[in-house]
């Protein structure tokens, strides 16, 4: 299982070093983040916690994000390859899941009018709060290339769901991934779009931590995507 543990962060590692360079985005900060990630395999391998790595390799992602648009990709391969490395173990019993492909589903889109409900609450909250920098949102959106547009609604709510609930949630707890989740989503430059992620995290995270089953989280956060997307596209 160490083995297993030193592998998955020096394949990140080399993921974030191979992509920056071949996409002409390679710099020292990229280096940074990489040895970073390999020093918290070796302290793995020679005895320490494997939560503190998940943290300390969570807020390195964070911090890599929205350095450029291509690193957002990366970011989500690497979130990717790194679940598959610690979840392999595990396989079996995430494919098979709680039940019938057809209760998955319904489970699924539960979540998601839960998701709704909970954003709506948080924006309501913000509202009277004074906080409306929801603009800021909407412009990074519309300013993102399609591919970005597609990854929200598919790749991204696949890797994060497999990372940080099907990964973190059993290591760290709900609250502390749910912190992370949302830091993942700095680079908005919006307290509402933080403040949103946290439960919206919060509620996915809750989800995983009952059903021990990453696929209706899956769904649940790929609706909720699409269709805000397609909300900021089409309406604003």
């Amino acid at each position: 299982m160490q083995k297993q543990y030193f592998l998955s962060l020096f394949f990140s590692s080399l993921i974030f070093l191979i992509a920056s360079y071949f996409s002409g985005i390679y710099s020292d900060f990229h280096l940074a983040a990489a040895i970073l990630l390999f020093t918290a395999g070796i302290f793995h391998f020679i005895g320490k916690k494997p939560s503190a790595i998940f943290l300390a390799a969570s807020l390195i992602y964070f911090l890599l994000m929205g350095v450029t648009h291509i690193s957002t990709l990366f970011l989500h391969m690497s979130f990717l390859s790194f679940a598959i490395f610690f979840l392999w173990p595990r396989r079996k019993a995430l494919i098979r899941g709680c039940g019938s492909i057809p209760k998955r589903v319904a489970f699924g889109v539960g979540i998601f009018f839960l998701m709704l409900l909970a954003s709506f609450l948080v924006n309501l909250a913000l509202h009277f709060a004074g906080v409306g920098d929801q603009a800021k949102i909407i412009d990074v959106v519309s300013g993102l290339p399609i591919y970005l547009v597609v990854i929200a609604f598919t790749l991204g709510p696949f890797s994060e769901e497999l990372f940080f609930r099907a990964l973190l949630v059993p290591k760290v707890g709900v609250p502390v991934s749910s912190l992370l989740f949302a830091l993942t989503h700095a680079a908005y430059g919006s307290v509402s779009e933080l403040v949103g992620a946290f439960f919206l995290g919060f509620v996915l995270a809750n989800a995983y931590y009952y059903l021990r089953d990453p696929l209706p989280c899956i769904i649940a956060h790929a609706i909720f995507n699409l269709l805000s997307v397609m909300l900021i596209l089409w309406v604003y």
